[in-house]
């Protein structure tokens, strides 16, 4: 194929989430009322969002890999797109700068 070299760079995105439940809505059969029952209700999904906040990325690792090594990542990371043409991956990865910016 190509001596040409990759690096991947892996992060992690942040959001603030916030959930908001009524107080009232956790009473319990005898009357009982703990807030700190709308964290279970949280952790179960069953709760809508409330507000969201991106508090950005960090960057955890990166690694240099030849073409083979970023081809292998890229059909294991979208493996949706693995039926795309070796050229196809190629020109998509080759126009990785974000315009948008």
């Amino acid at each position: 194929m190509t001596d040409k070299q990759y690096v991947l760079v892996t992060t992690i995105s942040t959001h603030r989430m916030r959930y908001c439940v009524p107080l009232d809505d956790l009473r319990d059969h005898d009357g009982t009322v703990d807030p700190k029952w709308a964290m279970d209700s949280v952790t179960m999904q069953e709760v809508k969002e409330f507000s969201q906040d991106w508090l950005g990325e960090q960057i955890v690792d990166y690694q240099v890999v030849d073409v083979n090594g970023m081809l292998d990542q890229f059909d294991k990371d979208n493996d949706y797109l693995k039926g795309w043409t070796l050229e196809k991956k190629l020109a998509w990865v080759a126009e990785w700068k974000d315009e948008r910016k």
